[in-house]
């Protein structure tokens, strides 16, 4: 289902990719320019690190989570890596010299797709009310069956994030 997201708020946009809501659909590219739909990774529980090459903290979480897959390579777990940055090239190029390892696509920072909601977050600003932003890495678990399961801020750094894997595969 294609949802038109244009006149919904961030709050709005965070509501339907909460917790226990479908995944909405997303078209990624992978490192050869092919597409590839989110889809495609139904039937497996899915990880998501969604990051970007000039984010400091999704660079420091990045060899925590890709260590983290490694150790569920034989687990019905699929665990892959989303760049939201602004270009593609730009992207490319740093897998391509970093020898990034994992399963690695892109998104960029396409707001206006639904799927791109899962990234908003709150966040309490000093004294003033929580907003609602983009927030920088970003990790969700989908269910094999397209269930949002996990959508906060855990992190790969923090034991909470595999905990969280573990209850999900059962």
């Amino acid at each position: 289902m294609q949802i038109n997201i244009s006149s919904l708020t961030k709050s709005e946009r965070m509501e339907i990719v909460s917790e226990g809501k479908s995944s909405p659909n997303g078209i990624l590219k992978d490192i050869n320019e092919s597409t590839i739909d989110v889809k495609y990774f139904r039937g497996k529980l899915l990880i998501i690190d969604f990051w970007a090459t000039w984010c400091a903290p999704c660079i420091k979480e990045a060899p925590i989570f890709k260590e983290i897959a490694e150790s569920y390579k034989n687990s019905n777990a699929e665990f892959i890596s989303i760049s939201v940055d602004q270009d593609y090239l730009d992207w490319q190029n740093y897998i391509l010299e970093k020898s990034w390892k994992g399963k690695n696509y892109w998104f960029g920072m396409q707001v206006d797709q639904p799927f791109f909601s899962l990234l908003y977050s709150k966040h309490k600003m000093g004294d003033a009310n929580e907003m609602v932003l983009m927030g920088l890495p970003k990790y969700v678990i989908i269910s094999p069956n397209g269930e949002i399961l996990s959508n906060s801020d855990l992190r790969p750094s923090n034991p909470e994030f595999e905990l969280a894997i573990k209850r999900h595969l059962k």
